[in-house]
């Protein structure tokens, strides 16, 4: 659902719920610096605009009040959109990078350039097939059965999806790269992906009630944006194939 089709809500609203979301967050196993990945990656499927709305709420906190930091932030939140086009595709996240763009002083834009100079190759190949690995352990033959007929969707998943996307772990780590996952499909409802990753954010170490959190964050994001994402796999049914 885009956007466009919902019901607005306020940015009073939505920073009710970002403060939801940061209280709810196991910031004490995970950090205090995940929560608006989540967040992040949940509104790119459901209300990309209130992204923007996501940033000025962080940009107003004490610890991004230089542009030093904004410019930190901002890498790590554009990292996340990247991550974002292998997940949800890329319209989503080209609007709800535009949100921040609108709202973006000129002294807090960093000015990197994180691919320059990938290319397709051994090197590239070897990462992806290294974190499909980390994610899908014994159960990988079986996932890329499903493309035997269809060689272009192995290609993609492991010089592209894989390759050039989640494996660069250079601004977003292993499990930042993962939590953007598992949160941007959970928000998509898509049942056999979300079992798949949350298996694969288990096996990278977060604890099954971590996962649990995570998911119910998600949900606050789809019950502000009006959206049923109730019925999908839990992090218990997946614990015996960890």
């Amino acid at each position: 659902m885009s956007s466009t089709s919902l019901n607005r809500r306020t940015a009073e609203e939505a920073y009710a719920l970002f403060k939801a979301i940061e209280e709810k967050f196991p910031t004490t196993t995970l950090g205090d610096d995940k929560w608006y990945l989540i967040t992040l990656s949940s509104l790119v499927g459901v209300d990309q605009e209130h992204v923007g709305t996501l940033y000025t709420y962080l940009i107003n906190k004490p610890e991004f009040s230089t542009p030093e930091s904004r410019q930190a932030l901002v890498r790590r939140i554009r990292e996340a959109l990247v991550k974002n086009i292998s997940i949800q595709g890329v319209v989503k996240p080209i609007n709800a990078l535009i949100s921040i763009v609108k709202v973006e002083r000129d002294e807090d834009k960093d000015h990197s350039f994180s691919r320059e100079g990938w290319q397709t190759g051994p090197e590239n190949l070897e990462r992806g097939n290294a974190w499909l690995s980390c994610i899908y352990k014994g159960n990988l033959d079986d996932t890329v059965a499903y493309f035997k007929d269809h060689k272009d969707f192995e290609f993609i998943s492991r010089e592209i999806t894989y390759g050039l996307y989640l494996s660069d772990h250079s601004i977003l780590d292993a499990t930042s790269t993962e939590l953007v996952v598992l949160s941007g499909i959970i928000i998509q409802r898509q049942g056999l992906n979300i079992a798949w990753h949350l298996r694969g954010t288990r096996r990278i170490g977060v604890s099954q009630e971590d996962c649990e959190t995570i998911q119910q964050c998600v949900e606050l994001v789809a019950d502000f944006a009006g959206i049923d994402i109730s019925g999908t796999p839990r992090a218990a049914d997946v614990e015996g194939q960890i």
